[in-house]
């Protein structure tokens, strides 16, 4: 029995990332509105009020110093975060001890044995160290939707161009119906450049927001064919074509890892189930012969 115990506190352990996480999808489709599909602007007046709320939680003065650092405040922003790092932290704060009370209800229930003791030092752990896992996820996550929708809007892009539409008009007809945070982004741009920034400054805040560096290597194109006046359109073809290859490198790159990543799973969910299964009969056998 205590060889059952253990493993089913072993997977239980193991399922706490993944619980995190999709408690945390859940959290951002309720703060965002992606899962009612609201709009632009019911999105930013859900953020707004998450964030409002994140403030009016009473943090110490060290940890709220750590708000102040500028690498914070440019992981929050290219996680897609309308929040500072004030707001960061706040939630940080809050998630650490929404699972430490959590922790200790469970140890209360359970009389403090060995299994509540366990799990109260893992859901602390994963108290400080899961925001930051989840705040790198969404930098991951953002990164990757606009490096994987980044070529079929060049695509589109060029062809404006090729009909003889200006950059400006043509930017503005395929941001105005382009789907995802990708087409956020450039229909941002597109309202800084009717507001009169300039077309490299207003292009230059979306490579600010976001990590994605083939839509860095974009702006950078565009940049460079305003400033030498070649053809546009054609370095355009020329780009999208390498962010193909680049992409189905990417796709390959995933495809070699899987079979890593599928060990977590086998060893610690799939495993545990299939010794329960095939050596719990025979052990009860044995015993149940003397």
């Amino acid at each position: 029995m205590d060889i059952f115990l253990l493993l089913i506190t072993l997977t239980v352990a193991a399922s706490l990332p993944l619980l995190f996480l999709a408690s945390m999808g859940i959290v951002e489709r309720w703060m965002t509105g992606h899962e009612m599909g609201e709009g632009s602007a019911e999105r930013a007046t859900l953020n707004a009020r998450f964030a409002f709320t994140l403030r009016i939680i009473p943090i110490p003065d060290l940890i709220k110093a750590r708000a102040d650092d500028p690498k914070l405040t440019k992981k929050v922003m290219h996680a897609g975060l309308r929040w500072d790092g004030s707001d960061y932290v706040a939630f940080q704060w809050a998630i650490f001890w929404l699972f430490s009370i959590s922790g200790f209800v469970i140890g209360i229930w359970r009389q403090w044995d060995l299994f509540s003791l366990f799990l109260l030092v893992v859901v602390n752990v994963a108290g400080i160290f899961g925001p930051e896992v989840w705040l790198n996820w969404r930098i991951e996550r953002c990164q990757y939707t606009i490096d994987l929708s980044l070529p079929d809007f060049l695509d589109r892009l060029s062809l404006g161009l090729e009909a003889g539409l200006g950059f400006e008009i043509a930017l503005r007809r395929t941001s105005v119906t382009y789907p995802g945070l990708l087409g956020d982004e450039l229909r941002r741009a597109v309202r800084l450049i009717d507001r009169g920034y300039p077309r490299e400054q207003a292009l230059g805040e979306i490579v600010l927001r976001n990590p994605s560096q083939d839509l860095n290597a974009f702006v950078a194109a565009v940049n460079q064919t305003d400033r030498l006046g070649t053809s546009l359109a054609k370095t355009l073809r020329i780009q999208t074509g390498l962010l193909r290859a680049r992409r189905r490198r990417r796709a390959e790159e995933a495809g070699r890892r899987l079979p890593i990543l599928i060990v977590f799973p086998l060893v610690f969910l799939f495993l545990p189930a299939l010794i329960i299964i095939f050596l719990t009969p025979p052990i009860l056998h044995l015993f149940l012969l003397r």
